[in-house]
Formats: C-alpha cells, sequence, structure tokens
C-alpha cells in the first residue's frame, strides 16, 4: 500500500516532537532518539521504533488531521501527560551490542541513568534522562520465535533476523509498523503488511491463523487494543479468538501471566468497558467457569475508578493504603469478583495465583468484614454514636471504603447508615489520639491487648468529638482505667 501523504516525515517529525514536548521531554527526547540512531550508523547496525509508539504516532496523526480527526477522536492515545514514556527498539546487528555501543558513547552515556540485560530473549531495558524525566527504552534484537507448545513462552532465535522476519512473529498487524532511527533514512516508515492500511481502516487483525493458538494472552492484547484505540476486532480475527477459547487455549497460560494481563486492563481510563468485552467474549469464563463481568460489576468498577481518581480523596486513600496505586488494583479485583461465593473466590484466586496476602484481603473485603458491616447495619443503636464508631473501628478501613461502593445509591434507613460511615472514614482515617501505646504505658498501664482496646476507645472518642486534646485523653485513661489498676 501507497503511504499517505500526511504520514510524511515532516508530519511524523513534527508530531513525534510535539508528543515529546507535552509529556515534558522537550527536544530531549527527540535528540535522544537521533544520537542512538546515530551510534547505530557508526557501528553498522540497523534500528527501528517498533511497537505501539510508532502505532500510537501515526493515530495522533490521524487525529490530528482535519480530514480524518473525527473517525478517530476516540482513539486514545498519548493523553495521560502526567505519565512517562516507553520506547521499543529492535536492532538488526545484536541489541547487546548497540547497548554497549551507547553506553560508552560520549553523547550518551551521561544520559544513560540505568540499563538491565537480559540474556535469554536478547533485550536490554534502558533507562535515560531525557529532559529532566525518565525515558525508557527497551533494546529488542531482531528475532524470529517459534512456539514449542501453545501458551508457553517461545524458542527465540537472533542469529539472522531481519527487520522482515521480525514483523512476522508480532501480534497484530497494527503493531508491525517501524520508523527507522538511522541517520541515511531516519523516519523513514517500514511497513511489510497490512499495518498501514488496518490502521486506516480501524482494525485489529492477527499475522496468522494459529496467532491465539501460539500465545493466549494475545486474547487480552486484542480487546486491549480494540478498547483503547476504539478500533473493532475484523471477522476472521475474531473467528480464530473464539476458536482458541473453544480449544480450551487459555488453559496453557500460567496463572501470573493471566493476571500480568488483568493489571494492565486496570491501569486504562474506563476498565469496566474491557471486561465487558472480554465477559461477552466468554474469555473470563475461560479463567474460571464462575466467573462473570455483570451489571453489579461494572458499576462496582466505574465507583471505584471514580473515587481513585479525584484527587479530593487522596489524603484518605494515602491513610487507607500503603500504596494508592496498589490498592486501586486490590479493590478492582474485590469489583470483578463481587459476587462470587467463597468456594469459587478459592478457585478463582488459585488459578490466577494471586498469592496468599491478596486471597486473604479479599476474602475480608468481601466476605468477613462484609458480614460484620451487614450486621451492624440493622443492628446498631443511632443514639450511641460512640458504640457505633467502636464497632466501626474494629472494621478494616478497606473493608469499609468498599462498602460505600458497593451501596452508593442506598436508600432511607440504609442511606442514614451510609451516612454514618462517610463521615467516620473522613475523620477516623485523618485523626489519630494525641495519646499512643508508649504513653499509655508510661501511664503505667501494661501493653497487651488492654493497650490496643484503650486506643481503639480514644479513637471512637476523638472521632465522634467527645475528646478535643491530648489532656481530655489523659484524664479518660485516668478516670476509666488507671484508678482500676491502682485498686487491683
Amino acid at each position: 500500500m501507497t503511504i499517505p501523504e500526511f504520514f510524511g516525515k515532516y508530519s511524523l517529525e513534527k508530531s513525534i516532537k510535539k508528543i515529546f514536548y507535552d509529556y515534558g521531554y522537550g527536544v530531549s527526547a527527540f535528540n535522544l532518539i537521533k544520537k542512538v540512531g546515530a551510534v547505530s550508523d557508526k557501528f553498522g547496525f540497523k534500528s527501528f521504533l517498533i511497537g505501539g509508539f510508532p502505532r500510537d504516532v501515526l493515530i495522533y496523526i490521524l487525529k490530528s488531521n482535519a480530514e480524518t480527526a473525527e473517525y478517530y477522536k476516540s482513539s486514545n492515545v498519548f493523553n495521560d501527560y502526567s505519565g512517562f514514556l516507553d520506547l521499543d527498539v529492535a536492532v538488526e546487528g545484536g541489541s547487546e551490542k548497540l547497548v554497549s555501543a551507547v553506553k560508552n558513547d560520549k553523547n550518551l552515556k551521561s544520559l544513560l541513568h540505568s540499563l538491565n540485560i537480559h540474556d535469554r530473549f536478547g533485550t536490554a531495558l534502558a533507562e535515560f534522562n531525557a529532559g529532566g524525566k525518565p525515558l525508557k527504552i527497551d533494546f529488542a534484537s531482531l528475532r524470529t520465535e517459534i512456539y514449542i507448545k501453545s501458551g508457553i513462552l517461545p524458542k527465540v532465535d537472533t542469529s539472522s533476523a531481519t527487520i522482515e522476519k521480525d514483523i512476522l512473529r508480532r501480534d497484530f498487524t497494527v503493531n508491525t509498523v517501524a520508523f527507522s532511527m538511522n541517520k541515511s533514512n531516519f523516519l523513514e516508515i517500514k511497513s511489510y503488511l497490512s499495518g498501514i492500511e488496518d490502521i486506516l481502516n480501524k482494525k485489529i487483525k492477527v499475522l496468522h491463523k494459529l496467532s491465539f493458538i501460539d500465545d493466549p494472552t494475545r486474547i487480552f492484547r486484542a480487546v486491549r487494543f480494540e478498547k483503547r484505540l476504539d478500533f473493532r476486532i475484523e471477522r476472521r480475527t475474531l473467528k480464530l479468538l473464539k476458536e482458541a477459547l473453544k480449544q480450551k487455549a487459555l488453559d496453557n497460560v500460567s496463572g501470573k501471566r493471566i493476571t500480568a494481563e488483568l493489571y494492565i486492563l486496570f491501569k486504562e481510563k474506563n476498565p469496566e468497558i474491557y471486561f465487558e468485552r472480554l465477559d461477552k467474549l466468554s474469555v473470563l469464563n475461560s479463567i474460571n467457569s464462575n466467573l462473570r463481568f455483570f451489571k453489579k460489576n461494572k458499576i462496582l468498577i466505574k465507583r471505584i475508578n471514580r473515587y481513585f481518581s479525584e484527587t479530593k480523596n487522596f489524603k484518605i486513600l494515602n491513610e487507607i493504603f500503603k500504596n494508592i496505586g496498589e490498592g486501586k488494583k486490590l479493590f478492582y479485583l474485590a469489583g470483578i469478583f463481587y459476587g462470587l461465593n467463597k468456594k469459587e473466590l478459592n478457585e478463582v484466586s488459585e488459578r490466577l495465583k494471586l498469592g496468599n496476602v491478596v486471597e486473604e484481603q479479599l476474602k475480608k473485603i468481601l466476605f468477613l468484614d462484609g458480614d460484620k458491616i451487614n450486621n451492624l447495619k440493622y443492628n446498631y443503636n443511632a443514639d450511641d454514636v460512640v458504640g457505633l464508631y467502636k464497632n466501626l473501628n474494629k472494621i478494616d478501613d478497606k473493608s469499609l471504603l468498599f462498602y460505600l461502593f458497593k451501596n452508593e445509591d442506598e436508600k432511607k434507613a440504609g442511606l442514614i447508615f451510609r451516612k454514618i460511615v462517610v463521615r467516620y472514614l473522613e475523620k477516623s482515617v485523618t485523626e489519630k489520639p494525641f495519646l499512643n501505646g508508649d504513653d499509655i504505658k508510661a501511664m503505667g498501664i501494661c501493653e497487651g491487648p488492654l493497650c490496643g482496646i484503650i486506643l481503639n476507645e480514644l479513637k471512637s472518642l476523638k472521632t465522634a468529638g467527645r475528646l478535643k486534646n491530648k489532656a481530655d485523653e489523659i484524664k479518660y485513661v485516668e478516670s476509666q482505667y488507671l484508678k482500676n489498676i491502682k485498686k487491683n
């Protein structure tokens, strides 16, 4: 296919510079890839920007072009300018040799922050400083791959691969477009299959009929690209995808690899639309027969996503989670698994190899604390605020927050309890007692379970507005506990 004029070198250079600028790299990132290309020339290598970056640059140009902008307006590329960019560079001649040359080049070694080499796959992950921000470049030797068994990582051969052969091993045609980095033909587009044509036609298409059998995780990637780019999985590819599922291809993939694909989907702007599509294609059902994504799951994921995205909630989230990103991941899992019973959750957790820590947290959120909250909801005394707060303080804050997501549309009596939980969380996670365990021990009270009980009471009373300062807390401990201890 003839490459359209709006993909000319001037347009590519202008667009790439604009993308780098918007991400805060300025001209540094563009100069960096030119320098890597110059080193390639110097030592006789051929290097190419390949994969997601060239694909998204072409879509970016289409979104910016007056004639095509309307057709591509929903394609989600280069929108998170607060983040960082990762580039993939394919090298003919050996990535390890090019990386060694880059590492010793006077114009590049001062910019190289870190380097990790993976000999098995002939790859090296380098992190450069570009305009004060980290820019990761994943160098990989051009290679061919042979899949010995479905779902198992392939056998790699880098000895005689060319760009034409390397492209044949890739997942979808839209990811086969490459930009030359060498000085002699800098930013020249390489497209040996229907990559550009399928980008123009908004199609997700595999390269061969065994693609999903060789690597079943491509099923998740097909959905990811379809929804993120607002493309569509073309008819033959969709048929091959469904046939792979019927042949139970996912059974050959380890739980950790499947979980890694799910976690990538969690990072998308609207993850619920991806899981809705996975459910419609029976992908989730292929992971476990009980795993489905119903309307209630979709609503939960949307609420979780919205809450974690609003800066006004960061203070509470920072108190509840050591890492907000990990907390969001945990809640997404809870949202997807909501509706499973304990036995089904055990089965799914084992299949996905989530690990004991995550599984126990999910059980607590979905079942153990969930039952405690429901019991309290229907049996609390509205006049005994302190008593209510004491009971809420015995429940994990993560479980209380998840309860709020589940019951955002509560009515009447349920709404009153929900408001109490909201008020409790807003105060309790940010307002700690003035006294701590050491203070209580210094007052002559032995450490142990009693100390925890006292701290719980102090927190509950402070949250309820009954204790205003440190002096109030000391007075309370003395009157309620110290006198009794002295009597005994």
